[in-house]
C-alpha cells in the first residue's frame, strides 16, 4: 500500500508540474515481429513515449520464451508476450503481467487440410492426423482447449512442435494435417476456403487468450513512475487503434517495414480485425475484478494438463504488484 500511494502521488505531482521530468529515460522494450507488437511501435512512432520524456529501443524476439531470460537480466525492462510465457515469466522470474494488452480469441486458430478432415468430424481428424503448433505456447493452449471442445483427449493427439513458418508450410505441403496459426500470416490459408478450413478459434472453443503488457520487477522498483509513464503510452496506443481504423492499418505499412513483416492493407485489416487492442479502463477493470488473473490461471492449467507446468504458479499474489503500476497510469491522466 505505501509502494501503491507512494507512486500516485508522484504521477500526480509530476502532472501538475506540467508533465516535465529531469531528463529523457532510455528503455530497452521486448516485443515480437507480428501486428501484436505494433501497440509499442505505434506509441513510439506517435510520440507518446516521448510525450512522457521515454527513449525507447524495440528489439524484436522470435518468440516470448526467447525473450525471458534476456529480461531478467536486464536487457529489457518492459515489453509484451504470449501468456505461457508470461506465466513462466511470473514464476520463475517475478516478470509482472501489469495487464492485459489485447485479446486474440479470435485470431489464433486451429486449421485443418480439407482432404484431411474430409466428410468426417474435427474430432475425427484430430485423432487420426498430426498436427503443429508452437509448444508451451497460447497456440498450443488454443489446441489443447478445441482438443477438448471436440471430446479429444490430449493424449490422443500426435503434435508435432514446430515454429509458426514451418507450420504454415508444413499445412501447405501436406507433411502435417492441422496446425495453429494467427494472422495475418495466415492471410492465403484462411482465404483459400477450397482446401483448408478454420475449425476452432478461442471463441469456438470457450478459452480466452490474452496479452500481458510486462514490465520487470526490477524496473518497477528502481523506477516505478517511468514504469506507469511506459504503462500510459501503451495504452494510449492502443486506444488510437481502437478509435482510428483506417489510419491503423495505413500507419502498419510503415510498421510492417519496420519490424521485417510482408504485409499489405488487405493482410493488415484483416490482422487487426482479428485483434482486440484493450484501453487502460478496461485493462484496470479486468485486472481489479480478477478476470485477468483467472485467464493466465486457466491458461496455465491447460498448461499442467498437458505435462508443461508441474503445477499452477501463485498467479494471484501478481495482481498486488500489476495494479498499482495500472493506477499509476492512470493518475498520469487525471487533472
Amino acid at each position: 500500500m505505501k509502494i501503491k500511494n507512494m507512486i500516485l502521488a508522484t504521477a500526480s505531482c509530476a502532472l501538475m508540474a506540467g508533465a516535465v521530468w529531469a531528463q529523457p529515460v532510455q528503455l530497452n522494450l521486448n516485443s515480437q515481429p507480428n501486428e501484436t507488437g505494433f501497440p509499442l511501435w505505434l506509441a513510439d512512432h506517435l510520440g507518446y513515449f516521448a510525450d512522457n520524456d521515454l527513449e525507447v529501443e524495440i528489439t524484436y524476439f522470435p518468440n516470448g520464451g526467447a525473450a525471458l531470460a534476456s529480461g531478467v537480466s536486464g536487457d529489457w525492462q518492459a515489453g509484451w508476450t504470449g501468456g505461457p510465457p508470461a506465466i513462466s515469466g511470473w514464476d520463475k522470474f517475478k516478470l509482472i503481467s501489469v495487464g492485459t494488452m489485447l485479446k486474440e480469441d479470435r485470431n489464433i486458430k486451429l486449421i485443418m487440410r480439407n482432404d484431411v478432415l474430409g466428410d468426417g468430424t474435427p474430432a475425427d481428424a484430430l485423432r487420426n492426423t498430426r498436427i503443429g503448433t508452437v509448444p508451451n505456447s497460447t497456440w498450443s493452449q488454443l489446441l489443447y482447449a478445441c482438443a477438448d471442445h471436440f471430446g479429444v483427449a490430449q493424449g490422443e493427439l500426435e503434435i508435432v512442435p514446430l515454429d509458426p513458418p514451418v507450420t504454415r508450410q508444413s499445412l501447405l505441403n501436406g507433411e502435417i494435417g492441422a496446425g495453429t496459426t494467427a494472422a495475418s500470416a495466415d492471410f492465403d490459408i484462411v482465404m483459400d476456403k477450397e482446401n483448408y478450413t478454420v475449425v476452432c478459434d478461442g471463441q469456438v472453443a470457450g478459452t480466452s487468450i490474452i496479452v500481458p503488457l510486462i514490465v520487470t520487477s526490477r524496473f518497477w522498483g528502481d523506477d516505478p513512475d517511468a514504469a506507469a509513464r511506459f504503462v500510459e503510452a501503451v495504452y494510449r496506443g492502443n486506444e488510437y487503434t481502437r478509435e482510428h481504423p483506417q489510419e491503423t492499418v495505413e500507419l502498419a505499412l510503415e510498421f510492417f517495414k519496420d519490424a521485417g513483416i510482408e504485409g499489405t492493407p488487405e493482410t493488415a485489416a484483416y490482422a487487426f480485425g482479428l485483434r482486440d487492442f484493450q484501453t487502460l479502463d478496461e485493462a484496470i477493470a479486468d485486472m481489479e475484478s480478477g478476470a485477468t488473473i483467472d485467464t493466465l490461471i486457466a491458461s496455465a492449467e491447460v498448461l499442467v494438463a498437458a505435462g508443461a507446468y508441474d503445477e499452477v504458479p501463485d498467479l494471484p499474489a501478481m495482481r498486488d504488484s500489476a495494479l498499482p503500476i495500472l493506477q499509476a497510469a492512470k493518475a498520469l491522466r487525471q487533472e
